[in-house]
Formats: C-alpha cells, structure tokens, sequence
C-alpha cells in the first residue's frame, strides 16, 4: 500500500529534498562569499545597488518610491519598473535588512530559480531525484548566473518556475490553483521584465491547456487577468512612462545585431566560456567581439556573460524527448525560444516587429533563458526514462559524444597552426583565444559527459531497483554546473566601489549638481581587474547611478528608458553645438564638473572647456580625476527674459540657439500671455524625493524655473492654491509668480498611480473572495478531495 502523501516518511522525504536542493543551489556563490567577495558587478553595481537606497528609504516610509531627483534633472523611479520595488523579495529586505546589499538578493534569486524548477519538475510529474537535475539545471545554469550582472532579469528568471507551477496547478483544477497563479503572476510583474512576464504567460498557458485542454486554458486565462489586475499599481506607470521615453519609438537597429545570440556561441551551451570568462576580469572579449556580431565601443562584453547549459543537461534533455505531449510541448518552446534568441540573425525579429510591444525589447539573447528553462525540465523527462528503460543505446551514445569531446580538445590544444591563416593581428588574438577557449570547453564537456555515460551503464546493468539513478544524474549536474560558474559569475572587490562619492563637494546649502562629460579610457589600477576598476572609478567620480548614494545630481542619467526629451536636447546640444555643449549645459544649473585627466587632444579640449571659469576643489590622482565649481544658472531662479514656443521642436531649437549664445532668454511651453518679467529673489528652499518647497519674492509679475525636469504628474500650489505649470527650457519647470512674497510648493502624484491602486486593491480583494471561496466550497478535479 502506498504510503501518505501526509505521512511522517513522506515529510522527511520533502524535507530533506528541500534542503539538498537548497544547499545546492548556494554552492558556486556560496564559496565566493566566503572568501570575502562580491557577486556585484556591471549594471547590479552601476545601476541597482546605488539606487536601491532610494526605494529602502520610500518602503520603510509606507510610500512608493516615485521619483529619483538625482538623475537627467529627475525622472521616474517607480514607473521604470526595473527595480522591482514591489517584489517580495524587495519588501522583506527593505524592512527586515535595510542594510543588506545585492549580494543578498543575488543569492536568494539563485536559491529561488533552483528551488522553483524543482518544484516545477515534481509538478509536471518528476520523482525526486529528476526535479533536482532541473532545479540545477536551471538555476545554476551560464543564464541564471550571468544575470547576477543584472539583477533584475535575474528575479525574473527566478519566479518564473514557480508561476509555471502555480499556472499548471491550475490548469488541473487543484483547489487554491487559480488564485496561486494569480499571485504568481502579479508577483512576475513585480519583478520588473515585461519580456519574462509576457513570455511566462505564453509557457504557462500552454501547460494548463496540456492538463485539461480548454477548461485548463479557460482557468488559467482567469488567473491571467486576475493577476494582471493585481499588478495594475505597477503596469499603468510603466505603461505611462514608456510613452515619453526613448524606447517609445522601438529599438536601433544596432542594437538589435549587438544584443542578438551570435550563431558561432551555440558551441558555449555545452563547451563553457567559449565566447569568454567572466572569471578573467576581461572587459574585452576577443572571441566575442570576432565572431558576437557588431560591437561598439564600450559594448565589448555580450549581453548574457554566459550560455551554458551543460553537456549533461543537454544529453539528459535529449533523453526527455518523446511522444508524449508534454514533451513535445517543451521541444517546440524550445526551439522557438532559442530562435527568438538569434534575433535578426535568424529573422525573428521582423516576426516580433509585429507583435505588441515586442519590438520595445532590447536584448533577443534574453530568451536562452527561458529556453534553458525547457531543456532543464526536458532532462528531468530523460533522468526519470532512463532510471525505467537505460538502452545500451544510450550509454552508448553518451559514450561517443565523451570521446568525441575529449579527443576535440586534445587535437584543438596542439592546433597551433589554425590561427596562422589570419593575417589581421586582432583577428589572430581572437583566433588564437577562440581555439584554447574551445579545448578548455570541450575538456569540461567531455568529462562530464564520460562520467554520465558510466552512470548510466552501471545503471543498466544493474538492473532492479534504479531509484538511485536519478539522485546520482543530480550530483553530476551539480558537479559540472559548480565547476563551470566561474565563466558567469564574477567575483568582485567589494572595496572597491565608493559608498559616498563625491560627499566632500556638499557644502553649504546649495543643490550640487555634477557633470561628468568624460567617461570612457578611464586610468585603471594595477591591481583591480576591469570590471572592479570600472566599477571603482565610476563611483569615485559619482557616474551615474553612483551619485544617488550621496544624494547630489548628476545630469547624465544611466538608465534602460531614458526620456525621450533629454535624449533630444543632449542630442541636438552635441551635433549642433559640439565640445561647446558642455558649456550650454550649464543653463541646468550644473555646479560642478567632474572631469577624468584627459589622454587624446579631444579630450583635452573637452576638459578645458568644462572647467572654464571654474575653481578646482577636488583632485584625485588614484582615480585620474579632478573637479571643477563652475559658473552656473541657480536651481531655482527668477527668468529675467523669456520667449515662448507653440511646439516641442521650436522650443528645443530656440533652446540650442539660446544655450549656443550663452543668452539667458528662458524658453516656455504652453504659456501664453508672458510678457515682462519682474526680478525676484528665492529667500529659501526645500527639496525631497517627490517634494520641494520654496519660499521666494518677486518686484512684479514675474516666472520662477526650478531646474527639475518637467513630467505630467507634477502638480504645482501657492499659498495652497493651484498654479499652472509651465515646460521651460525644454526640460524644466516653471511657473507664474505674482508680485510679492509666496510659497511655491509642487508635488510629484501622477494619476496612474491612483488609478493603479485602485485597480490593484480591485484585484486584491477578487483574488481574498476567490480564496474564501476556494477554502470554503473549493475541490480539487485532479484528486476528487477537498
């Protein structure tokens, strides 16, 4: 008689499954940790773990985080989504580790990805020892470990499982399957990567209709929209802001040939580091930037530091494969995914151009993940078909394809005349790296693969009971996978990036707003690799996001949606003004400029010019920079003359020509009606995240600009009573300020936010009834029981 699923042997089964898998899954980050690095580096370091301060700060305040002041002049924070400020994970650390820094999130993601697909695998089906070959498979594959560099697709990746698991539970009709996979999904959304999100329906709606065809489909299109609802009070921002940023107009075409998955990298899926190693602190990739496609100047690193999936893993999917539906299902995802992965360089983006949304999205190499996903759970397939029925076929094969590997690798390290052929000495670098890169790969693969092939023939052999088999295909997994991190993760100097850049120039009671218009060719020391040294350098010179830990402004912004209006006008100031634009600039009320010791003659100029007129009050020769006080527009300040425009164009044209001459003319939008304008003085000021108040007085009827950026949510009172708000300048606000003393005070509440609230406390209250319901009245269709 079969045992409970309830029983006491049954509890301890789960249990220590749970903390095998666990344990797993903390091994690669957990040994770097210990030796006292970091798992932080490229955009987790540069953009998400400086303005993470922000949203801890908001959270930890019962407020949503709506406004990042410290960047471009201001710009949304919230509505970016990216930040996934309403992800659990990031609630908990906010109250319960406010000081916790992205290694904490970077760990939990991992132990969240394997842990999901696990359970995915036990949901679709897989004993115990198969589920844990697809949570290894998946979160410790080269795409889970690589986001480490980007967090935010990395809590993507790793609620995905889990939703897929909720969503088949629901197509099965398992009582709480419908309101757990609207939950799962609201929580994808909170994630921050619409392009996960969207891509996870698509899987999850496939696989209810795999459990019960259209009921399946009709219970898990419910949960659907449910979830979708929920999530509201983060979508309609998102969607408002997407409208006034650059990326509203679909992606360059350069970017679509540097972010697609380069063709020749199909080898990395199971030979690691073909391409390169994240491990070598190598900012530039030979291999890469020979066979990855077009590469620009500081894009000389692909997207996905690595693809790896593992000759175990893909030798164990193709096992998986069969007639049954299910299987099928994950085949064709599969291919489908690794095909949208190519991008343009299999035609898949002139399909996706007609999809909505889509062709927002950046980086098709994005999609090895999800199609990692599939060949992870496929290889559970192939673990359990093989413990049943393990063929002389299959060791057989496995055998070959060691062998095959092994003698690759040996016949590759002693080919030295295979990059004798390339004359260009930047192609024979490559060459040369693209050729011991492979045979280190194919070393790694071959082993792996000559180790399964034993197992699977003592297997075979052995016959009966077999239940060892899978546990044992879980170690192997384990085993290449962990050996293989080093080529995604990267560990990092955690001294190496300044916690309070640039805090010294906080002087007195001014706004410091910084410019930095050097960035690249920075001095790197001897002893940091590149990516430290990147990471290090542009702290200390409060590149942005850098600078929003010590709450001064810098006007660049480093950002995935960058407004549309300041990617115009620093745009439009560069071909129209040149070198001179770092001047114009100056009418935003930049205080300081931050100038890296310049190595070509542009440079030089460039320098010169930035700090004209200026007084140096920082020099920094460990870092090759100094900075510069430079004359400058105030932040808040009474428009001595003004010139209105009836358009955004005209206004961005007459703000260049205006900025050209060094007139201090200020440029309005929508402001009819202004003529003279009296002086003023601001007597004082008060700024915060999503707030500023200033008390000022003027002669006569005059115009106050605040040198923050102007966004629709903006709303503007003196002395308590609403007053228009005014575009100047292209980028700011201004508004009409009557003669005498007042108090101006603006508010930044956009309506979507409302209307997202309301939506999502909809929402929230269907899915607590439909809950209710469940716990009251619900029964599962699977098991006939309540």
């Amino acid at each position: 008689m079969k045992a409970s699923s309830c029983s006491p042997k049954n509890y301890r089964k789960n249990l220590i499954w749970f903390l095998l898998v666990s344990l797993g899954s903390l091994i690669p980050a957990g040994c770097y940790l210990a030796a006292g690095r970091t798992l932080v580096w490229r955009d987790t370091a540069k953009l998400f773990l400086p303005v993470r301060s922000l949203v801890v700060q908001a959270l930890r305040n019962c407020q949503l985080p709506l406004w990042n002041p410290h960047e471009a002049l201001g710009i949304p924070l919230f509505a970016q989504m990216m930040h996934g400020v309403l992800h659990p994970f990031s609630l908990l650390g906010a109250f319960l580790f406010p000081d916790a820094g992205m290694d904490f999130f970077i760990v939990g993601h991992f132990w969240l990805a394997t842990l999901g697909a696990a359970v995915l695998a036990r949901t679709l089906g897989g004993s115990f020892g198969a589920s844990g070959v697809a949570g290894f498979a998946y979160g410790l594959s080269g795409y889970t470990l690589g986001m480490s560099s980007i967090v935010q697709y990395l809590s993507a990746a790793a609620v995905v499982p889990w939703m897929l698991a909720a969503f088949r539970l629901a197509g099965e009709g398992r009582r709480f399957g419908v309101p757990a996979a609207a939950l799962a999904l609201a929580v994808q959304w909170f994630a921050g990567d619409p392009q996960w999100a969207g891509i996870a329906v698509a899987l999850a709606l496939a696989l209810a209709a795999d459990a019960a065809a259209w009921a399946g489909l009709k219970r898990a299109a419910a949960a659907a929209l449910l979830g979708t609802v929920v999530a509201a009070v983060q979508l309609l921002p998102t969607l408002s802001f997407l409208k006034e940023a650059s990326r509203g107009a679909g992606v360059d075409a350069l970017d679509k040939v540097q972010w697609a998955f380069a063709p020749w990298r199909t080898l990395e899926l199971f030979a690691p580091g073909f391409f390169g190693s994240v491990s070598s602190g190598a900012e530039k990739w030979p291999v890469f930037m020979w066979l990855g496609g077009l590469t620009r100047s500081g894009f000389e690193i692909p997207f996905v530091p690595s693809v790896y999936v593992g000759s175990t893993v893909l030798a164990l999917a193709a096992a998986g494969i069969s007639r049954q539906r299910l299987s099928r299902i994950l085949c064709v995802a599969a291919l489908l995914l690794f095909w949208l992965a190519l991008g343009c360089n299999a035609g898949a983006d002139s399909v996706g151009a007609f999809l909505p949304v889509w062709n927002k999205f950046r980086y098709a190499e994005k999609m090895i993940g999800p199609f990692t996903l599939c060949l992870a759970l496929l290889a559970a397939f192939g673990v359990d078909r093989l413990s049943r029925r393990p063929g002389v076929k299959w060791s057989l094969a496995v055998a070959a394809a060691a062998s095959l590997s092994l003698v690759a690798a040996l016949a590759l390290s002693n080919w030295t005349g295979f990059e004798a052929g390339f004359s260009d000495p930047s192609v024979r670098i490559a060459a040369i790296k693209a050729r011991q890169n492979l045979a280190v790969g194919l070393l790694h693969s071959g082993a792996g693969l000559a180790v399964l092939a034993g197992i699977i023939e003592i297997c075979r052999r052995r016959g009966g009971e077999r239940g060892w088999f899978p546990a044992a295909c879980a170690f192997v997994v384990l085993l290449q996978l962990a050996l293989a991190s080093g080529f995604a993760l990267h560990p990092g100097r955690p001294d190496a990036r300044d916690e309070a850049p640039l805090a010294q120039l906080k002087k007195g009671g001014e706004q410091v707003r910084i410019l930095t218009p050097i960035e690249e060719n920075f001095l790197y020391p001897h002893d940091l690799d590149d990516n430290d040294a990147q990471v290090a350098v542009q702290s200390h010179m409060g590149e942005p996001a850098f600078n929003v830990s010590s709450r001064i402004d810098q006007f660049n912004t480093y950002t995935g949606l960058v407004p549309e209006r300041f990617h115009l006008l620093t745009l439009g100031m560069s071909q129209q003004l040149g070198e001179q634009a770092v001047l114009a600039l100056r009418r935003y009320g930049i205080t300081h400029a931050v100038i890296k010791d310049p190595y070509t003659p542009r440079e030089l100029q460039v320098a010169q010019l930035s700090s004209a007129g200026g007084v140096k009050v920082l020099e920094d020769a460990r870092w090759g920079f100094s900075a510069w006080q430079v004359p400058h527009r105030p932040w808040a300040f009474f428009a001595t003359r003004v010139q209105t425009a009836p358009d955004a164009g005209q206004a961005l044209n007459r703000v260049i020509e205006s900025a050209g001459r060094n007139d201090a003319t200020v440029v309005l939008e929508g402001a009819p009606g202004v003529g003279e304008t009296a002086p003023g003085r601001v007597l004082a000021s008060e700024r915060g995240g999503d707030y500023l108040r200033i008390e000022a007085t003027c002669e006569g009827s005059g115009v106050l600009v605040v040198n923050d950026t102007f966004w629709d949510g903006w709303q503007a009172t003196l002395d308590g009573r609403e007053v228009p708000l005014w575009r100047a300048d292209y980028l700011v606000r201004a508004v009409p300020w009557p003669a005498g003393r007042h108090v101006l005070e603006m508010r930044y509440a956009p309506g979507e936010v409302r209307v997202g609230w309301a939506l999502t406390l909809c929402g929230a209250g269907a899915l607590l009834a439909l809950l209710f319901w469940e716990w009251r009245y619900g029964r599962s269709e699977k098991t006939g029981s309540a």
